[in-house]
């Protein structure tokens, strides 16, 4: 008897889920904590974040380091749209991603055709202007002061329901939503043929040439589709915290978004997510050691640095075949 390995992975994928799905769904009931429920929200816009720029490190393999910027302006549109047009969260999320991605590609246009330390650094500086800019240009941003006052939406059908988002537990699941709906875009464009041409780039870009693929096509491609769902991550976390400042331009977003990818596991989707759970969580979780915090949560990275260079996605799958005493064969059949 043959069963088809494919067939196997859709069954298992889909009895993991389920049950993912079902506590997720019922997360505010099991938790209840307000406290709890705000790094829960926190975790699912980290969640688009690491996902989104895992779409250009993890795929493509470029290292950017302005990916913070993307999260910043998609913030900053949402928050000048609902305060000067009144423009509900629906328009905002869509618009701080085009937002997001204009400046992307504009940017690309000038930086994608370098490659190493010099893209690294065209991304840093870029960066820093957007955050120069949202401290000087006073008449627009606030600059320190920041821009507050955004509120979250507010969902009404006269006469059958209304639904207030400014309720944590609400927030939660509009954000799961919104989460849900990103993930599933970027596993499709991951698992499609732009997603094999970025891994082809990552792997030997002449190659890739070569064979007739415009790289810098795909590379720009790349670049504008992880801003856009930076600026959405942005936009939802503009509304959640009601306040944006020049802040969200800091260096510390960008090292937490590339631990959760490289520590999660760069080059897939789960891996991402799980990196963006557990180091939203752990922080949270550690704060019960006082002094001691930082020197843990250090600690926990050179482990998993040392011991999981692949990322805890690729630890799992290492550790999984090992146990079941499987070892990697070109086989696509399991008799």
């Amino acid at each position: 008897m043959v069963v088809k390995t494919g067939s196997r992975r859709s069954s298992a994928m889909r009895w993991t889920l389920l049950p993912l799905a079902i506590v997720l769904l019922i997360l505010p009931q099991l938790i209840g904590i307000d406290y709890y429920l705000h790094v829960a929200i926190v975790s699912l816009v980290f969640i688009i974040l690491a996902v989104s720029l895992d779409l250009l490190v993890g795929y493509c393999g470029l290292l950017s380091l302005g990916h913070t910027a993307f999260f910043a302006f998609g913030a900053y549109a949402a928050a000048l749209l609902y305060l000067h047009l009144n423009a509900p969260l629906w328009i905002t999320l869509f618009a701080s991603g085009a937002f997001a991605a204009l400046i992307a590609w504009f940017l690309g246009l000038l930086v994608l055709g370098v490659r190493g330390h010099r893209f690294v650094i065209t991304t840093i500086v870029f960066a820093e202007i957007g955050r120069l800019i949202a401290y000087n240009w006073t008449d627009v941003t606030h600059g320190q002061v920041g821009l507050p006052g955004i509120r979250p939406p507010v969902f009404s059908i006269p006469g059958l329901v209304e639904i207030d988002f400014a309720s944590r537990a609400a927030y939660y699941y509009l954000a799961l939503a919104i989460t849900a709906v990103c993930v599933i875009a970027m596993w499709r464009i991951a698992h499609s043929p732009i997603g094999w041409r970025m891994v082809a780039l990552r792997e030997n870009e002449r190659l890739t040439e070569a064979s007739g693929i415009d790289t810098r096509r795909i590379a720009t491609t790349a670049f504008v589709v992880s801003a856009f769902f930076a600026g959405v991550a942005g936009s939802l976390y503009a509304h959640y915290t009601g306040f944006v400042s020049p802040d969200l331009f800091y260096f510390t977003y960008t090292t937490t978004m590339l631990i959760m990818v490289f520590l999660g596991g760069k080059g897939t989707i789960v891996g991402p997510i799980v990196g963006a759970v557990l180091f939203t969580i752990l922080p949270e979780a550690l704060r019960v050691a006082a002094d001691f915090r930082l020197m843990i949560f250090s600690a926990i990275l050179l482990a998993l640095v040392v011991f999981a260079p692949e990322g805890l996605a690729g630890l799992f799958n290492r550790l999984t075949a090992r146990r079941r005493g499987l070892v990697m064969q070109p086989s696509s059949a399991v008799k």
